[in-house]
């Protein structure tokens, strides 16, 4: 494992073909590769690819890992083709926007998922807050689950197009 005590400012796109501890932040908005782990308190990059991510927050275009803990993750988009994580461990998820073929993992444990879209095929979740929900598959966790949303569309693909007038608006 690589320690670099301090911050890591990423000047360019930086890869690692081992794990690394940040004692302080990583900072920068270019691509961040690891063979391993990251281990830092705040991430601030482009992309993030990595075995683990441990952080406090973590504020990235896209996440690809194989597990994510942080108190809170903090994106104007999480865009992705998948967000394919064995758990995903946060105090908040806000974003913009979480678009992402599939947002799969064994536990979404969260206190607040809090986007202003939510595109993906399958969500597997405890409880979701969002504005507008568009997905395949909802999987309720438990029975209790909650599903807030303004616009829920479930089976997108077999929508039929109408026109409405302004008197249902």
């Amino acid at each position: 494992m690589k320690i670099i005590k301090g911050n890591l400012i990423l000047t360019k796109d930086t890869t690692f073909s081992e794990s690394i501890k940040v004692e302080g932040d990583i900072k920068g908005y270019y691509n961040l590769k690891v063979a391993g782990n990251i281990n830092a308190r705040n991430i601030d990059a482009g992309n993030i690819d990595a075995g683990n991510i441990d952080a406090r927050n973590i504020d990235a275009g896209n996440i690809d890992a194989g597990n994510i803990d942080a108190w809170n993750i903090n994106a104007r988009n999480i865009d992705a083709g998948n967000i394919d994580a064995r758990n995903i461990d946060a105090g908040n998820i806000d974003a913009g926007n979480i678009d992402a073929w599939n947002i799969n993992a064994r536990n979404i444990d969260a206190g607040n998922i809090d986007a202003g879209n939510i595109d993906a095929w399958n969500i597997n979740a405890r409880n979701i807050d969002a504005r507008d929900i568009v997905c395949e598959k909802r999987i309720k966790k438990l029975k209790t689950s909650k599903t807030i949303c303004r616009v829920y569309v479930k089976n997108k693909y077999s929508l039929v197009r109408q026109e409405v007038g302004d008197e249902l608006l």
